[in-house]
């Protein structure tokens, strides 16, 4: 034999070797993935998938294998029995949770009922078998939902722009979603209408026509009020807008808890430097103080030189107090001394905004922008202003680690209705819109995006909105305030007017008490018809003139009033120069834990006002 034979026989002994051995792999993979029905899910134990719970190996049972699977619901509900070894209820699991189970051969009940053994949130229990299932796709049966509270589709879960606008009642088509929640709800769904397709939330959605056409009401059938108010004054029909409850903020867990009364500070943009927030802190310090609200974002100052000035190229526009590692700074300082920061951004009224974007803003005929009350507006009906609104917003919040976004100037301008009248503007009015809709959809709009960043959101509101009928620039209380986690409202007693009473003048200016408890009982009136209502957290007035001092008697009087009714979310006191212009006024006034005194008041069964001894009368 020569040689070379020899070689080449040797050469082919190692090859068969070869080919054993991968075929042995081959079976061996095999008989891993296809070993039971949820084999294919077993990576995904390991993976980060929204909706799935990853068992770990201390909350694992002691089964010979790891199987997991998808708990699936019946068609039209969202959770399923979990029951003990007596096969009695003991709890309900949500569609989507990712469980374990002992094995895929079920138990057999007397009655010839199935199920399967498993092991959720540290408990072992029974769920019937035609509720659990290895395949994911299984999770989600519905195809199709009707649009209950209209919206603006996003682009993506995490999108920010303004997609189409879905009405009440119309009929999406369910092509996908991202997650499901504990409680399994889906978080949002990916629908098409017509050859639109975007994401909607679960909230604004639901099965049927007939609940998509449904208004919220209560057992006092408070929908009847809204309807009897209609639209008086051009702002809006109360009947047309939703007040369907909605998921408050809450991120206590997470770190950002809102104190129960916020004692406040007001800080202009223009005093947003490390230093001047220094001072802040020293009028701070001793006091009962525990917020900052910081203006962000005005007419024509930034607080900080923001991304989204130079996004949109108007950085130009504005004086720009501090660079963003000034502001980072100052925000810090106010964080580490214990105080909860709320971030107020001028929001539909811009004149840098509006002069480089008239086709999102308020014009005449011809697209030049409008000055209105000394000011140009954008118009609150734009959902590009809306984008550029909230991610200002989003910036503050991921960067600085701020605790809550207040919008103030979330309305149309006064006296609007008489150039409508007029036939002399445009309001960029695209879905046909009243002004109410649009300030309330925007805040839904913003609340749901600022929520999903782990930030609270609030809304300020002018005084006259504690009256029963939607204002004529959009505002109506109980829309607002069923959306929003703050309202606060700016009953200043010099915006009220004088009148003659029983032959004498009357000035509410020199009434503070007085004007501020009849503003919180008619407050406390509209929260009444509110499915969600927002904690209520209200501007007061320190500036004085030479009739009347507003000295810390005079705001003493103001907050009182607001405890003496039970609103007891705090005060701002609101000066436009900040609140160190008006130290001296403001004196004592800060110095008390009201809420404090109004539980020891409370418990006593004494107003607040009385339980300090503060003269009501003036």
């Amino acid at each position: 034999m020569s040689q070379a034979t020899t070689t080449r026989r040797r050469l082919r002994v190692w090859q068969r070797l070869f080919i054993a051995a991968a075929f042995l792999l081959i079976l061996l993979f095999c008989s891993t993935l296809f070993s039971d029905p949820a084999g294919s899910r077993r990576e995904t134990a390991e993976e980060n998938i929204p909706g799935e719970e990853v068992v770990t190996e201390d909350a694992a049972p002691e089964w010979d294998e790891l199987i997991y699977a998808y708990v699936i619901a019946d068609e039209g509900e969202k959770t399923v029995p979990f029951y003990s070894e007596a096969l009695t209820e003991v709890a309900r699991c949500g569609r989507g949770a990712y469980i374990q189970i002992e094995s895929w051969e079920p138990f057999v009940a007397e009655n010839g009922s199935e199920y399967y053994h498993v092991y959720h949130n540290g408990a072992y229990g029974f769920i019937p078998t035609g509720n659990i299932s290895d395949d994911r796709s299984d999770i989600i049966q519905e195809t199709q939902v009707y649009v209950r509270t209209p919206v603006n589709l996003l682009p993506s879960p995490d999108g920010t722009e303004p997609g189409e606008l879905v009405s009440k009642g119309d009929l999406l088509r369910v092509v996908g979603y991202d997650y499901v929640t504990d409680t399994g709800d889906v978080n949002m769904y990916e629908v098409k209408l017509g050859t639109d397709i975007g994401w909607v939330r679960s909230c604004y959605v639901v099965p049927t026509y007939t609940e998509a056409l449904e208004d919220w009401n209560n057992d006092d059938n408070v929908y009847a009020l809204h309807v009897q108010r209609g639209d008086s004054y051009g702002g809006g029909d109360a009947a047309e807008l939703d007040y369907w409850p909605r998921e408050k903020g809450d991120f206590a867990d997470e770190g950002n808890a809102m104190p129960d009364s916020c004692y406040c500070l007001y800080i202009p943009a223009t005093s947003t430097k490390p230093d001047a927030i220094g001072e802040y802190l020293k009028m701070a310090e001793g006091t009962a103080i525990n917020t900052f609200v910081i203006t962000i974002c005005d007419d024509g100052a930034y607080a900080f030189d923001a991304d989204v000035l130079h996004d949109y190229g108007i950085a130009d526009s504005y004086y720009i107090e501090c660079t963003k590692e000034q502001f980072a700074r100052s925000v810090q300082l106010i964080h580490d001394a214990g105080y909860y920061v709320v971030c107020r951004i001028n929001t539909f009224n811009d004149y840098g905004l509006a002069s480089a974007y008239p086709a999102w803003s308020i014009t005449n005929l011809n697209g030049t922008p409008i000055q209105i009350n000394a000011s140009y507006w954008p118009s609150v009906y734009s959902r590009d202003v809306w984008q550029y609104k909230v991610l200002l917003a989003l910036e503050a919040v991921d960067e600085f680690g701020v605790n809550e976004i207040q919008f103030d100037y979330v309305r149309f301008p006064d006296y609007i209705i008489n150039y409508e009248n007029d036939g002399t503007v445009d309001l960029k009015n695209t879905y046909n819109e009243s002004k109410a809709q649009a300030v309330q959809r925007f805040l839904m709009y913003a609340a749901d995006l600022i929520h999903a960043h782990g930030a609270y959101i609030s809304a300020d509101v002018f005084g006259e909105t504690s009256n029963d009928y939607v204002a004529p620039y959009g505002q109506y209380w109980d829309a607002i305030s069923t959306v929003v986690d703050v309202i606060s409202g700016m009953p200043y007693p010099d915006h009220y007017s004088s009148y003659y009473s029983g032959g004498e003048y009357y000035r509410p200016y020199k009434h503070p008490y007085a004007t501020l408890n009849d503003w919180a009982v008619h407050v406390n009136m509209r929260q009444s018809e509110c499915s969600t209502p927002a904690v209520v957290r209200t501007w007061i007035q320190t500036w004085s003139d030479a009739d009347y001092s507003y000295n810390e008697l005079a705001i003493m009087r103001q907050i009182v009033a607001l405890y003496d009714n039970d609103i007891t979310g705090g005060y701002m006191p609101w000066h436009a120069y900040g609140s160190a212009y008006v130290a001296d006024n403001l004196g004592s006034a800060i110095d008390h834990d009201y809420y404090a005194l109004y539980q020891e008041a409370s418990a006593q069964e004494m107003k607040l006002s009385e339980y300090m001894n503060i003269d009501t009368s003036e």
